[in-house]
């Protein structure tokens, strides 16, 4: 069984911007239920969509990333996890209403990561690598036209790994920014390369966004990012 209150001491924490945290957080495996109480700190509208899940293990592993994101947040606001409420902004970026603290959630396979910041809007996203289904329409749809030129003439065993790359820094900056897939990838240049990097990028006529890759205990490849938004 896994229960949040007893994992949570597991959890390595990373401050890879000042006054950002991001935790670590293992997932329950295939075979894993969550505790009562684990799901006792979920709201019923979590609960609910938690049971949506066709797969129980989808299930499972959504109740305890909402419930570590919920505990996290918590200790922070010094209050009970299930006490805790949120809004979402008209492009379903979560916010706490009376609170300046900020916070995001990814998670992929058994891991998640939550990261806070006292006041800027983040993103954080994780992806555990698996073979992609159709790589070069992946590709096509999240690269710029200049990107997609470079990434193909990549050597053939290095471009699964550098659309991982990507997507996940892409991925980040529009979490940070709260436009979810509304602002097209592609206009967010943040480059492909493998080795750890971080980068800015400026939103055309809008906000600037910083970035960092995340480097983490993982024993599969993955790659993960932080974003947050420049006041």
């Amino acid at each position: 069984m896994w229960d949040v209150h007893r994992a949570r001491v597991h959890w390595p924490r990373l401050t890879p911007m000042p006054l950002a945290q991001v935790w670590l957080v293992r997932l329950p495996d295939d075979d894993q239920v969550v505790s009562a109480g684990t799901e006792a700190c979920l709201s019923q509208e979590e609960i609910q969509r938690a049971r949506r899940f066709t797969q129980p293990r989808h299930a499972q592993r959504y109740i305890a990333a909402h419930a570590a994101l919920r505990t996290l947040l918590a200790e922070a606001l010094h209050c009970a996890a299930h006490e805790l409420a949120w809004q979402t902004d008209a492009d379903g970026k979560p916010h706490l209403p009376h609170h300046p603290l900020q916070f995001n959630l990814s998670h992929s396979d058994v891991w998640a990561l939550v990261a806070t910041h006292p006041t800027l809007a983040l993103g954080v996203d994780l992806e555990t690598h698996q073979p992609w289904q159709d790589m070069d329409g992946l590709a096509l749809a999240i690269f710029h036209p200049d990107e997609a030129s470079t990434w193909r003439q990549l050597p053939v065993a290095t471009q699964a790994r550098a659309l991982h790359v990507a997507w996940t820094r892409k991925e980040a900056c529009l979490k940070a920014l709260g436009t979810g897939l509304r602002l097209a990838p592609e206009q967010v240049w943040v480059g492909m390369a493998d080795a750890p990097r971080q980068g800015r990028w400026r939103q055309d006529g809008g906000r600037t966004v910083d970035w960092c890759d995340l480097i983490l205990p993982l024993p599969t490849p993955h790659s993960a990012c932080l974003a947050w938004v420049q006041p």
